[in-house]
């Protein structure tokens, strides 16, 4: 007999909740069909078997969720393991007579006592308009009798009623997450006005097919190896350093926010940076995404640039100790250090950071870096290794 267990897709993941079953009870399978999908809170996942046999049960039906290691379901291994666990109790005939008549005697005493009901005409006969059973109401007229006013309250609560419905496995983790991860660190945010003007002529001009998301995720690895003390995780009590700079993308999708990973942003190529972007995004609001591409993120960029959002406070993602946030661009008329004016498209770019670790003076450095990157055109295009004409 093998048990089928929940699998554990990514370090993080802590609970899976089924989505779909490919077999039922009494199906063959083989080794390396696909028995069931299963969804964490970033991923979903397609489970196979390991083994021949036939499904003996299935524990944990489509919708429930289920701790890492539980078991779901067990595969009969023989058809001798099969008859076993399908084999139920029989009840005998003169069982099921006895059912059968208590059945009918409650059934009896429960219609005997509906038609005993002390009610006004006005309460039975609006009650039988709706198709209320007189019988579920509390009356408040003379010695517990129903009157009309007990049947239009009783339809009052119920035309008032809200459905409560849960809430889906990814936003129930996002939810958990988001407040676990929140009260466990003490989150500040800086706020600074950034002149988007160059960036957004360097890709008008010479890389159109770029997405402005993109060329911010370049512009971040290049800032991130300048400021090692971002690119880290906090546990609370040490601190784990990375060489690689892993920026993490929040996608919005129907099913809520997901947060595939762009793997050394800084050694790739805009191009590569751009191409890997779109391909995770897509694959987000698909929910194609694996395991590996919304793992071991540094820090996270979330734009919403293209909504009309100014400024936010950005969640930080996990052990993470950086998070940047991009409002939407604006045209103002900006005033100079000369007193002259002209317009720009500005932005506010929000960090938020893990004060335990990070000052507030390190943190506007990094912010004010960021700035420098995006509104010098000489730096801009050397760090998106565009030749500087």
């Amino acid at each position: 007999m093998f048990e089928i267990r929940m699998s554990k897709f990514g370090l993080s993941m802590e609970t899976g909740t089924i989505t779909k079953w490919y077999k039922h009870p009494g199906d063959t399978v083989k080794k390396g069909d696909v028995l069931v999908e299963i969804e964490s809170e970033k991923i979903t996942n397609d489970v196979e078997s390991p083994v021949d046999g036939f499904i003996k049960a299935i524990l944990v039906q489509e919708g429930e969720s289920k701790a890492v290691g539980e078991i779901i379901g067990y595969i009969a291994e023989t058809e001798e393991e099969l008859k076993q666990e399908i084999t139920l109790e029989t009840p005998s005939p003169h069982q099921e007579d006895k059912v059968l008549e208590g059945i009918t005697k409650t059934t009896k005493v429960q219609s005997e006592q509906r038609s005993f009901v002390s009610a006004s005409p006005r309460a039975k006969s609006l009650a039988k308009e709706h198709s209320i059973d007189l019988s579920t109401l509390q009356g408040t007229g003379p010695e517990g009798r129903i009157i009309e006013k007990d049947v239009l309250d009783f339809i009052a609560k119920q035309t008032q009623t809200v459905k409560k419905e849960p809430l889906p496995p990814l936003r129930r983790e996002i939810a958990e997450r988001l407040f676990k991860s929140y009260h466990s660190y003490v989150l500040v945010t800086n706020m600074t006005k950034v002149d988007m003007t160059e960036l957004l002529e360097i890709k008008k001009k010479l890389i159109p097919d770029v997405s402005v998301t993109a060329i911010l995720v370049k512009c971040l690895g290049s800032v991130l190896l300048k400021y090692p003390e971002f690119n880290v995780h906090f546990d609370g009590s040490a601190v784990e350093n990375f060489s690689t700079t892993n920026i993490g993308v929040a996608v919005d999708t129907e099913r809520g926010l997901i947060v595939p990973v762009i793997k050394s942003a800084d050694t790739l190529s805009i191009a590569e940076v751009n191409e890997k972007l779109k391909s995770l995004a897509e694959y987000a609001r698909k929910n194609k995404l694996r395991a590996e591409d919304v793992e071991d993120s540094h820090f996270t960029i979330t734009n919403l640039g293209m909504m009309r959002t100014d400024m936010f406070t950005p969640i930080l993602n996990g052990q993470e100790v950086g998070i940047l946030g991009v409002g939407r661009s604006v045209k103002e008329l900006v005033v100079k250090d000369d007193n002259s004016t002209a317009i720009r498209t500005m932005a506010y770019f929000s960090l938020s950071y893990d004060h335990r670790i990070i000052d507030g003076a390190l943190a506007s450095r990094f912010i004010g870096s960021l700035a420098d990157v995006v509104e010098n055109e000489s730096l801009l295009k050397e760090v998106l290794e565009i030749k500087i004409i």
